[in-house]
């Protein structure tokens, strides 16, 4: 098993650090291409509710074994609220790109579709 966290503070211009990092991370694991940019929309995702909902941090954890890779975030708002500049909510675009995404509270959690 293979894990990689990064914490940052929730300010919008740590959004291409979290990309870099997601995708720097899912490639080296040998997701296909089409997961390192759906996983870079993700934590843009997540880093625009955290921002939205306050939060002071986001932390972003990445785990892979030989079948899959998991993301974990910690700090990410109300990541199911529908924000005034968006005509959906966060988290419908989040199913629709992982749809084993879990949220609980400030928390989400998703894997990948396919084996690494």
């Amino acid at each position: 098993m293979t894990a990689a966290a990064l914490q940052v503070p929730a300010d919008p211009r740590m959004g291409v650090t979290l990309r870099a990092f997601a995708t720097a991370v899912v490639s080296d694991l040998g997701a296909p291409a089409d997961q390192a940019d759906n996983l870079a929309l993700a934590v843009s995702e997540l880093l625009a509710s955290a921002v939205e909902g306050g939060s002071q941090r986001l932390r972003i954890e990445l785990i892979a074994d030989a079948e899959r890779w998991t993301l974990r975030a910690d700090g990410i708002g109300d990541i199911g609220s529908e924000p005034a500049d968006l005509p959906y909510r966060r988290v419908d675009l989040l199913m629709g790109l992982f749809p084993t995404i879990s949220v609980d509270e400030a928390k989400a959690t998703f894997s990948s579709a396919t084996s690494v």
